[in-house]
């Protein structure tokens, strides 16, 4: 047996407890950074209006920049901050607040050109390769800072210098991510100003709420908004903007119908999301445009004042007769002063005028399903159908089809359904329980027991994992 140098080493009671609290509070650490930075709670907005608005002022981004218009998903977040990002795919989530503080609709759609430039060109994913190269090389110099300290304390030895590793890790791997981060935001923006002067778009609008974003850069970091700490860099890219607004002349000439459009969605913004009264003061009687009208029938639609917002919406509704966002929000205002039967009225007129538009069919099949009678039942179930053809994903849709098709009678169906939203939510046991559910009155081979046979088998897969 031969003998090698063996540095005799006492680990007292103290340090193991030492040791261990540390890696215990790295592994809750690491948990709660994951859990946070993946799982954020966002409130979402949904609205037939301010969508399509938003959609069709972006189509001809989309178009020149290459992207299907199918497959890039737009969600609004109800959040005053300004503010506007690009997660989990090609799909951009809009703040209300970059909607109300931007003060023209060119801005909003300057930054979502902006935003089409990080899908267009892929950062999403180069992001997430840089921020792990990062995290590991920051990580590395943190375990060999950890392990060389807690090496020196078990051997009593004094490793000098050890604790300047982990600082230095941290400092080169935030300085390789905010160049990743700078080169990505110089090329979107020079995307952005491409796809711009293709749509014959000025970026002047685009510069000048830059310009107000970029005033906070001295504020505390509590009070910026989250574009200022996601978008950085703000002196460099407005000049790179401003260069080429006079390289191509382009003038920026206003469209009164999309300021109009967006007067529209701002007042809807507002009007659901501040307190009845202070959108009253904003929107007085003494103003009768379509957008103050607007807010104030909404405004006395949640106060609850129903005949005063049925007055301004019927007035809506009479002068501007093709517009079905109007009737939507007298059917939305009867239904939710529990007049269903006349909600119907309103939302099949809007339905109408807007055909396929999945948002309403919901809120039509729900006035549906309030009436409780079956020939209602049966109208909400087709409605259902639809939307689910159109958006298979769409949770409410599933719940109500469920409660639909239990009403109707068809507990195989309705069990189904119910193991579908289960499914779509994560809740995998559930939705096992559910499928089997179904599956004891469906007859065996038919194509609804083969889906909830799939049902059950994904969901088994996904609990192992």
């Amino acid at each position: 047996m031969t003998k090698s140098k063996i540095i005799n080493m006492k680990i007292d009671f103290s340090t193991f407890k030492l040791i261990s609290i540390f890696f215990a509070a790295t592994s809750l650490f690491i948990t709660m950074f994951i859990r946070n930075s993946n799982c954020q709670n966002l409130s979402l907005i949904q609205d037939a209006e301010i969508e399509n608005t938003l959609l069709e002022w972006v189509l001809p981004l989309y178009k020149v920049a290459g992207l299907n218009s199918n497959s890039v998903k737009m969600y609004l977040i109800n959040d005053d901050s300004i503010n506007a990002f690009v997660a989990g795919g090609q799909n951009i989530f809009i703040n209300t607040g970059l909607i109300l503080h931007s003060l023209d609709h060119e801005a909003v759609i300057g930054v979502m050109a902006h935003e089409i430039g990080h899908i267009a060109g892929g950062h999403l994913i180069r992001t997430e390769i840089a921020r792990e190269q990062s995290t590991a090389a920051a990580a590395i110099g943190t375990i060999v800072t950890v392990g060389l300290l807690v090496a020196g304390q078990i051997a009593d030895v004094d490793i000098g210098g050890a604790s300047n590793l982990g600082t230095l890790g941290m400092t080169v791997a935030q300085r390789t991510f905010l160049k990743h981060t700078r080169d990505n935001e110089k090329t979107a923006d020079i995307s952005a100003l491409k796809y711009l002067n293709l749509v014959g778009r000025s970026a002047r609008p685009l510069a000048k709420i830059l310009k107000i974003i970029g005033k906070q850069e001295l504020l505390h970091e509590s009070r910026q908004d989250p574009y200022l700490r996601t978008h950085p860099f703000f002196k460099d890219r407005i000049e790179t903007i401003e260069a080429n607004i006079s390289a191509n002349k382009l003038k920026y000439v206003e469209n009164p119908e999309e300021k109009l459009r967006y007067q529209r969605i701002v007042a809807k913004i507002i009007a659901f999301t501040e307190p009845p009264g202070k959108t009253l003061l904003l929107y007085p009687k003494n103003n009768n445009s379509i957008a103050n009208r607007y807010a104030r029938a909404i405004a006395y639609l949640r106060m609850p004042d129903f005949n005063k917002g049925l007055s301004e919406i019927n007035y809506l509704i009479k002068n501007y007769p093709k517009d079905p966002y109007f009737p939507e929000l007298l059917g939305q205002m009867l239904f939710e002063n529990g007049k269903p039967e006349k909600a119907i009225t309103a939302l099949k007129l809007s339905l109408d005028l807007l055909p396929n538009e999945h948002s309403i069919m919901l809120s039509l099949a729900r006035a549906q399903l309030e009436v409780n009678k079956k020939s209602q039942t049966i109208k909400a179930l087709k409605n259902l159908k639809k939307i689910i053809e159109m958006n298979s994903e769409d949770l409410h849709a599933w719940r109500l089809i469920s409660i639909s098709e239990a009403r109707l009678g068809n507990h195989g169906r309705a069990n189904l359904a119910a193991a579908e939203r289960a499914y779509r939510i994560g809740k995998f046991d559930l939705a096992i329980g559910f499928a089997k559910k179904a599956r004891k009155i469906f007859k065996k081979g038919t194509p609804n027991d083969l889906r909830a046979q799939d049902i059950i088998f994904y969901s088994s897969e996904k609990n192992i994992k």
